[in-house]
């Protein structure tokens, strides 16, 4: 099933309470089922593709067909003829498959361009749900601030009590404690606003946001390798190129369109005719519209044509070295922050657990000062910190690459 197809069946389908009975627990593949069935963009862009639809079958141009009654020489009781005909008008047949096969491909476009509007919803989403994961983590972090402290206040008092510190220390640990418990409440803060920023990407009711959903995706890290030449290979296949060039094509069905009204169109009339007596003849006439006034308007509509077509092409252009641009700069981030990510794992993260390791016990024993001690959980604090920092950046530049590569990397289902 094509992600049009999907997109289709999703549309016909209302979200309501029964389609969220796992709602509780929000994965990435729940949130994004929710956005393509929730979000405005996607359903107006589907019904115009359904609207377009049926441009394809009005778009080979079939007149009404005309009915009219003639009578001629009316007298007191008499009259020298009288005449029932129907005629219909037909439009040169290369004009009308040019039109039928321009409707096609705009169709197309219309698709594509719907693929690559999922794309985009696709990436808010994850990007969404990875600064929810990142907010979590840091919740997490900065709950665990608040237990070093604690056991560090209840460490320099136990000293102080026997007299191996001073009170000073005692104080000191007390207020790094209030602070920790500060910054896990502007954490606390964080996280909340990252739920909401979630429910307003995917478009979650208002009724169904409550406090009991849970987030079971987090930040984990994976090795990915994404090759820079994969990539860009992938461009030529990206929605938004292929939309353009169908656009192309259905202006140059619209130029060969154009050109055809040089050539006539017929008219075509069966009738009845009656001299005075009875309907006892039949006729047909067929005739030509011939286009004499070139110059004033299917020439303009030549040149009218050709403009578009010049005009598609310079989009074309435009498209292609942004999204060249976008892909480098998305790939040159991914492999800076993957270097990153591997320097924290293979030395900084590991050395920094056992730094606050050895400190505590070190102060406990009375081998260090409270100053060390406090020196050392600073520098796990942030070291921790910024490994998830950098995490959250490494998830953030392989969402980027996923739009180009139009494959799912992580969040996968």
């Amino acid at each position: 099933m094509t992600l049009f197809v999907l997109l289709i069946v999703l549309a016909s389908v209302q979200f309501s309470g029964a389609d969220s009975t796992d709602i509780n627990d929000l994965g990435v593949q729940k949130a994004l089922e929710i956005a393509y069935q929730q979000n405005p963009r996607i359903n107006q862009l589907i019904y115009q593709i359904r609207a377009q639809e049926q441009n394809e079958a009005l778009s080979f141009g079939i007149e009404k067909p005309e009915i009219s009654y003639l009578r001629e020489g009316i007298g007191e009781e008499t009259f020298s003829e009288q005449r029932w005909s129907i005629s219909q008008q037909i439009r040169f047949p290369l004009t009308s498959i040019y039109n039928k096969r321009s409707e096609q491909s705009t169709t197309s476009s219309f698709q594509e361009q719907l693929n690559d509007l999922c794309l985009t919803v696709k990436s808010n989403v994850k990007v969404s749900y990875t600064e929810l994961a990142f907010a979590n983590r840091i919740l997490a972090l900065a709950e665990e601030r608040v237990e070093l402290f604690e056991n560090l206040r209840r460490a320099a008092r136990a000293r102080s009590d026997i007299g191996e510190t001073s009170e000073i220390d005692a104080i000191q640990a007390d207020l790094q404690l209030r602070e920790a418990q500060n910054n896990f409440e502007i954490a606390s803060l964080k996280f909340m606003d990252s739920r909401y920023n979630l429910f307003q990407t995917i478009g979650l009711d208002e009724e169904e946001q409550t406090y009991d959903i849970s987030f079971p995706d987090t930040l984990q890290y994976t090795e990915v390798d994404i090759d820079q030449e994969l990539v860009m290979q992938r461009l030529t296949e990206h929605p938004r190129i292929k939309m353009i060039e169908l656009e192309k094509e259905a202006s140059i069905f619209q130029r060969k369109a154009a050109k055809s009204d040089y050539l006539p169109d017929l008219n075509v009339s069966y009738y009845r005719q009656d001299f005075g007596n009875q309907y006892d003849f039949y006729g047909f006439e067929v005739g030509m519209k011939i286009p004499l006034w070139f110059g004033i308007d299917q020439a303009k509509q030549v040149k009218k044509a050709n403009a578009m077509v010049r005009e598609v092409d310079w989009k074309l252009k435009d498209v292609s070295l942004l999204l060249k641009k976008q892909a480098e700069q998305s790939w040159h981030g991914y492999e800076s922050s993957r270097e990153n990510i591997l320097r924290f794992r293979e030395t900084i993260q590991s050395q920094s657990v056992d730094l606050i390791n050895m400190t505590q016990t070190g102060y406990r024993m009375g081998e260090l000062d409270l100053l060390t001690l406090l020196e050392a959980q600073r520098t796990y604090l942030r070291t921790q910190e910024a490994y998830y920092q950098t995490l959250r950046d490494y998830y953030l530049r392989i969402i980027e690459l996923e739009r180009y590569l139009q494959e799912d990397i992580i969040f996968k289902q």
